[in-house]
């Protein structure tokens, strides 16, 4: 793959060292999720991986946004 940039290499592969944390998926309200744990009880959204445009709306499945685990 050839890249074509202005910016500096430093910019370009600034975060690749980065470690990506662990996520696992669940299913919330019958809404498939992609989350990452956070705490023994406490999940953070990363993605929704849903068919239903409605289920990307609901204020709860946004990413970012912190879930109880039972």
């Amino acid at each position: 793959m050839i890249l074509y940039t202005v910016l500096p290499l430093e910019d370009v592969y600034d975060g690749l060292e980065e470690e990506i944390p662990p996520t696992t998926h669940v299913v919330r309200n019958g809404v498939l999720m992609e989350v990452e744990m956070c705490g023994d009880f406490e999940a953070k959204v990363v993605r929704v991986i849903s068919s239903n445009p409605n289920d990307y709306l609901a204020a709860d499945n946004q990413p970012g946004s912190i879930l109880r685990m039972p």
